[in-house]
């Protein structure tokens, strides 16, 4: 049991609108020795070489304890209203993600999936781009 740990993280229901819910669950795929198993939803900016959340929106701790290999723990957590689509290059891309993380003495393991936004206008606002 204190050999690496693997997840996967599935996300239901995408594209997803701004403001609504990010559900899911993440797959333990080989147990191991942990303190906790959290997610964090957050907006990225990530390159070949470069990454960093430039927004962290909401976070929850899943499990306490070591994971056993075929755990599966269902999260929730929500996009902001003002949630941007994601924009992705052929060099880069800056969108939301849905970071799984095993904290655990030494390399913490972590897998990352992106999550699709409804792509066009979303502004609630329509005096904000006045036509004509």
């Amino acid at each position: 049991m204190g050999g690496a740990v693997r997840l996967r993280v599935e996300v239901e229901g995408e594209p997803l609108a701004p403001g609504a819910a990010v559900s899911g669950r993440v797959v333990v795929e080989d147990g191991g020795r942990a303190r906790s198993l959290s997610v964090r939803l957050a907006f990225v900016e990530r390159t070949a070489d470069f990454e960093k959340a430039a927004r962290d929106v909401d976070t929850q701790v899943l499990a306490e304890g070591d994971l056993a290999e075929g755990t599966v723990v269902a999260f929730q957590l929500r996009l902001p209203e003002d949630a941007l689509p994601q924009v992705a290059t052929a060099h880069a891309r800056i969108g939301w993600e849905v970071r799984a993380r095993v904290d655990r003495a030494g390399p913490d393991p972590t897998v990352d999936q992106p999550v699709d936004l409804l792509q066009g206008y979303t502004a609630p606002d329509r005096e904000r781009w006045p036509s004509g």
